[in-house]
């Protein structure tokens, strides 16, 4: 779905790959349902024009595509979910009051300290994250270019992992992965890479902790399998922190 996404903001309305991005993101509900000559006679273009479409999302063919229908029910869930609480207004301040005081509890000044020394110190910095955690750390990287520092970010559909087996010793990865199912699933990428390895996380996992040599929790709590304030506002924060205290300590004229 995300890929899809991508390919749907980025190209012009009438290009083939913008029709085909709209018609499965149209019909993503029922992708299994699809058949390639109806899609292909709707969206006037060929089988072998779909087949290269999926393949250039990371796809090996339409079959491969429709076999990922169960991310509409997922993701159906965590947005429906998040939204769905009586007097929500109410709710919601009170859920971004609650984050805060957790995360001041959570991170603490020498965090703060530590992680902007680490930043200063490094040759390279990458934000490892997925596209729902990448807008946070996108403006991050903008007001990290008027500290003469550019971080680069790597999500689910931009840029390449296969990088991070590039990055040695003097380099730094923090990976934002609010439940912790980004941070597995990117475990075995990291592994080739020598660079010092941060977690952002709400995830408590023992063994997903031994994994990195800094974890930074967003809440006392696990959330697992839904859309939090930890999530959509928490990194947020904690990210501003992090620019603050390299601010204080870095940029001061």
């Amino acid at each position: 779905m995300n890929s899809l996404l991508t390919v749907f903001n980025s190209t012009e309305p009438g290009d083939p790959e913008n029709t085909l991005a709209k018609y499965f993101l149209d019909h993503f509900e029922n992708l299994k349902e699809l058949n390639v000559y109806d899609v292909a006679e709707e969206c006037y273009t060929s089988r072998s024009g779909i087949r290269r479409f999926c393949q250039s999302i990371g796809f090996d063919n339409f079959s491969a595509l429709k076999s990922c229908e169960w991310e509409w029910e997922t993701h159906r869930k965590f947005f429906i979910g998040y939204t769905d609480h009586p007097a929500f207004k109410g709710h919601l301040s009170n859920q971004i009051e609650r984050m805060m005081i957790d995360v001041n509890e959570q991170v603490t000044e020498e965090d703060l300290d530590s992680l902007a020394q680490l930043i200063h110190d490094a040759e390279n910095v990458v934000l490892l994250a997925s596209d729902f955690s990448s807008m946070a750390v996108r403006e991050f990287q903008q007001s990290m270019l008027f500290m003469h520092k550019i971080p680069q970010i790597l999500t689910d559909s931009f840029g390449s992992e296969n990088s991070l087996a590039s990055l040695g010793p003097s380099d730094l990865v923090i990976v934002i992965s609010a439940s912790g199912n980004y941070a597995r699933a990117a475990r075995s990428e990291l592994a080739r890479s020598a660079a010092c390895r941060v977690l952002v996380t709400t995830n408590h996992d023992c063994e997903l902790q031994e994994f990195f040599d800094a974890v930074l929790h967003l809440s006392p709590d696990g959330h697992y399998g839904e859309r939090t304030v930890y999530a959509k506002y928490g990194i947020n924060y904690l990210f501003d922190l992090i620019y603050n205290r390299y601010f204080e300590k870095f940029g001061r004229a």
